[in-house]
C-alpha cells in the first residue's frame, strides 16, 4: 500500500485538500498514581512495547514521591539507597504489564523495599535528573543474554571504558540487562556532553533497511538550539556523530525549536511524532507533527506546523504538553502513548530554564495517555464535496487489482476508473460501470460490469479493452479522504 503522506504517486489532484489522520484519545490518563511511592506523579519513557515472546505489553515508567527522609534500603543490595534526593523528591523506575495495551496492572516484583515493604513494581532508584533508562530495548538476537535488553539515555557515569571526547563524566551512557528488571552493570558513557545536549529518542530495534541501531540525539551548537540528530550504531555502543536530520524552517516560528522524534516501522515506511518545542517566554508548550521516511535516513515534515495529536482541552491533564514516547502497530491500530502535561516546558531563551507555568486555577498534573489511530490513516486527500484524485503510471499490475484505504463521511462515496497508456479510459473500466466492494479497517476495492472486472492484468472487458501492465487510476471522491492505494502485490 502507497501511503499518500506526500505526491510522489499523484498526478492529479482536484477539489481536494490534505489532511491529517484523527487519533482518537482515551478520556483518561491510561497509568494512574495510585501508589505510596507514585505520590508527586508518574510519567512514561520512551520505552513501551508488544513483546511478541512473551505475549503482553510492557512499559517503564518514572514515579515520583516528596519525603523527608531517605527511602529504606534496596531489597537486593541490603544497603543504602543511591538516588539523588533533590528538595525531598525521589524517583524510581518502575515497571507496569498489560494484555490490550489500555489496563495495566503493577505486578509485585520483590526487587526494592519501599519502606520496609518489597511488595511493589519498583526496579530500582533513580536521580530524578537521570534518564539513562529513558529508551529501554529488547534485543532477542544478541547472542549475550546479560545483553537481552539494552537502554539509553543521558547519566553520569564514574567511568567509561570507551574513547570519549572531553573530560566530563555526564552524557550518553549505556547500561544491560538480562530481563529488563534487574539492571547489575551501572552506567557506561559512550558520548559525552562536549558532543551532544540530549538523547531522547531511539528507534524501536534495528533498523531493518541497515541492520544498525538509530539514535534521535541533539548535538551541541553554541547558542543551544534544539534540532533532531541521527547517530548510528552497530553493537549499541560505539555511536557516530548525530548529523542533521530535522531542523525548523524559515517558515516556523523563531521560538520554534525541535526537542525529539519518536518513530517506528509502520507498513514499509518509518513514521514518527516529532516533539516541537515553542521556546517562547511568554508560552513555551510541547507540541508534535507527522513526519515519514522512506528510506529510514531521511525524514520528511508531512504537514509543517500542524498538530497531528493536539494538546488537550483546557482543564485537562494534556493541555500544554504532548510529548509522544511510543508508537505500536496492533494488527488494524496504532497506538501512540505520549505524556501529558497542564504545564508548558519553560523557556530558556536568553535566561535560566524556569519551571513550566500551569494553567491559570488548576494543579500541576501530569500523566501518561493513549490515542487510537485506524492502521495507515495518517495522511491523505479529503474531498469535501466532489473531488478526482489521479495516480501516475504504475506498472507490474497483477495480484487483487486496484484498491485505496479510505475513510467516507455520511452520504460519501468512491469510484474508480482506468486509464491507458495514452491516459484514455480503457473500455470497460468507466467510471459508470464501477462498483465500490467496502471491506473491514476501511480496505475498498474495485469491480467493473455485471461480470466482476477487478483490474487484474488476464481481465479483458466485453467491450475488448484489456488491462495493461502500464495504466493510471483515476479515483471520483464525494465527502471522502484515501489514505493510501495500491495496484497489485510486491513492488506493484
Amino acid at each position: 500500500m502507497e501511503l499518500l503522506f506526500d505526491d510522489k504517486w499523484i498526478d492529479r489532484a482536484d477539489g481536494v485538500r490534505r489532511v491529517l489522520g484523527q487519533p482518537r484519545k482515551e478520556a483518561a490518563p491510561i497509568l494512574t498514581a495510585d501508589r505510596a511511592w507514585e505520590t508527586d506523579g508518574v510519567q512514561g519513557l520512551q520505552s513501551v512495547y508488544w513483546d511478541e515472546e512473551e505475549g503482553k505489553f510492557k512499559l517503564w515508567y518514572r514515579a515520583r514521591v516528596r519525603r523527608d527522609r531517605p527511602a529504606g534500603p534496596s531489597a537486593e543490595a541490603g544497603g543504602e539507597t543511591s538516588e539523588r534526593d533533590e528538595a525531598g523528591l525521589q524517583t524510581f523506575l518502575c515497571y507496569a504489564e498489560s494484555q490490550d495495551g489500555v489496563t495495566w496492572s503493577k505486578p509485585p516484583l520483590g526487587l526494592y523495599s519501599f519502606d520496609g515493604n518489597g511488595d511493589n513494581n519498583i526496579l530500582q532508584p533513580v536521580g530524578n535528573a537521570s534518564i539513562v533508562f529513558s529508551n529501554i530495548q529488547k534485543d532477542s538476537h544478541d547472542p549475550d543474554p546479560a545483553r537481552r535488553y539494552k537502554a539509553l539515555g543521558f547519566e553520569h557515569a564514574p567511568e567509561t571504558r570507551l574513547p570519549v571526547r572531553g573530560a566530563q563524566s555526564h552524557g550518553v551512557c549505556v547500561t544491560y540487562s538480562p530481563d529488563g528488571l534487574r539492571w547489575p552493570g551501572g552506567p557506561k558513557l559512550v558520548m559525552s556532553t562536549t558532543d551532544l545536549t540530549d538523547a531522547d529518542c531511539l528507534f524501536p530495534g534495528r533498523d531493518p533497511h541497515t541492520g544498525q541501531w538509530v539514535g534521535f540525539m541533539r548535538p551541541r551548537l553554541h547558542p543551544k538550539r534544539r534540532f533532531v540528530g541521527y547517530a548510528t550504531s552497530a553493537d549499541f555502543e560505539h555511536w557516530t556523530y548525530p548529523r542533521m536530520l530535522l531542523t525548523p524552517d524559515a517558515g516556523d516560528s523563531e521560538w520554534t525549536e525541535f526537542y525529539g522524534l519518536t518513530a517506528a516501522s509502520m507498513d514499509g515506511y518509518a513514521v514518527g511524532l516529532l516533539w516541537v518545542f515553542h521556546n517562547d517566554p511568554a508560552y513555551s508548550p510541547m507540541t508534535n507533527e507527522l513526519v515519514y521516511s522512506r528510506d529510514g535516513r531521511h525524514y520528511v515534515r508531512a504537514m509543517p506546523r500542524c498538530e497531528f495529536l493536539p494538546l488537550g482541552e483546557p482543564g485537562s491533564f494534556d493541555s500544554r504538553m504532548v510529548t509522544p514516547f511510543g508508537l505500536l502497530v496492533r494488527e488494524h491500530e496504532l497506538l501512540i502513548y505520549y505524556n501529558g502535561a497542564n504545564y508548558d516546558h519553560g523557556s530558556d531563551r536568553g535566561q535560566a530554564m524556569p519551571p513550566g507555568v500551569v494553567e491559570p486555577g488548576q494543579p500541576r498534573r501530569h500523566g501518561i495517555g493513549l490515542a487510537r489511530l485506524p492502521r495507515g490513516r495518517l495522511c491523505g486527500y479529503q474531498a469535501d464535496a466532489e473531488g478526482v484524485l489521479e495516480t501516475k503510471y504504475v506498472t507490474n499490475f497483477d495480484g487483487p487489482g486496484p484498491r485505496v484505504l479510505a475513510q467516507l463521511a455520511p452520504g460519501g462515496s468512491i469510484q474508480a476508473e482506468l486509464l491507458d497508456h495514452y491516459g484514455e479510459v480503457l473500455p470497460g473500466w468507466e467510471r459508470e460501470r464501477c462498483r465500490a466492494v467496502h471491506h473491514e479497517h476501511g480496505l475498498v476495492s474495485f469491480a467493473w460490469g455485471e461480470t466482476g472486472l477487478t483490474g487484474q492484468l488476464d481481465d479483458v472487458s466485453p467491450e475488448g479493452g484489456r488491462v495493461q501492465r502500464v495504466i493510471k487510476l483515476r479515483l471520483f471522491l464525494r465527502r471522502a479522504t484515501v489514505f493510501g492505494f495500491a495496484v497489485g502485490e510486491g513492488q506493484g
